[in-house]
């Protein structure tokens, strides 16, 4: 399938890095997806599989006030994510939000069917969400927090467009602290990983800064205490392949107005 040429950005950035970034994952959208299974040899495909199988609750057939669902898949990127919890949960409304617009064409071209009708994919900033205060049940974001300029500030955001009750869940390369996924990092991320990138998208740069973000990002144990300080209650963290990536689930409390 031929995909369409990246759009025109039209979402500001918050700053210098977040322009770079934006333009950076323009650049590499038409062969993101490859780049990925290549990589990971479709390892991805099953984190995100784990990750989406718990973002609403089992009991949540219908959204708070008996309406369909409502899931926020932030950084969507190409919106694998963003199909997957389709397939996990049809009865639900879903947005894609990146402020990538090339790598949403890419996504937009691959939703066929029952997934067009639900899912929309939408630009926009992390630090300033275009949705109402509590409007998604869920909020679901794939190795995107560790590209933010301001993580605190779009933690907020997501805290404010959840629902009582709503959920957070974060599936992310957090920095390695354990023997096993510092070495795994050390010698797979800043050797393989630039090779493999650059043979898949023909952009070596962007594949040198993926290792560095990872380095350069919080732990598992900071980012959870950084959503309970912003007033989300974690209720599970799991490390995955031994800790090279892993996924932080939390909530907003209920009866918050």
């Amino acid at each position: 399938m031929t995909q369409p040429a990246p759009l025109a950005e039209t979402v500001a950035t918050l700053d210098a890095h977040g322009a770079r970034v934006q333009g950076m994952f323009s650049d590499i959208a038409r062969g993101y997806d490859r780049a990925n299974r290549w990589m990971s040899l479709g390892i991805d495909v099953l984190w995100r599989r784990r990750a989406v199988a718990e973002v609403l609750p089992e009991e949540a057939g219908t959204g708070s006030d008996g309406a369909r669902p409502r899931i926020l898949d932030l950084c969507a990127g190409t919106l694998d994510s963003t199909l997957e919890l389709h397939r996990r949960y049809p009865q639900a409304d879903i947005v894609g939000g990146d402020f990538s617009a090339g790598m949403l064409a890419v996504g937009e071209a691959k939703l066929q069917g029952e997934a067009r009708a639900r899912i929309v994919a939408e630009q926009m900033d992390a630090h300033a969400l275009p949705g109402p205060d509590a409007s998604f049940d869920a909020v679901f974001c794939a190795f995107g927090a560790r590209n933010l300029s301001d993580l605190e500030a779009a933690t907020r955001e997501q805290l404010r467009v959840l629902r009582p009750g709503g959920r957070l869940t974060v599936l992310e390369f957090f920095r390695p602290r354990g023997l096993f996924s510092r070495t795994f990092h050390a010698c797979y991320n800043r050797t393989v990983l630039p090779v493999v990138g650059w043979a898949a998208t023909g952009n070596l740069g962007a594949y040198l800064y993926l290792p560095r973000s990872i380095g350069a990002f919080v732990s598992i144990e900071d980012y959870a205490a950084l959503l309970e300080r912003v007033g989300l209650r974690v209720i599970g963290q799991e490390r995955l392949f031994g800790g090279v990536a892993g996924i932080v689930r939390a909530e907003r409390p209920r009866g918050e107005a």
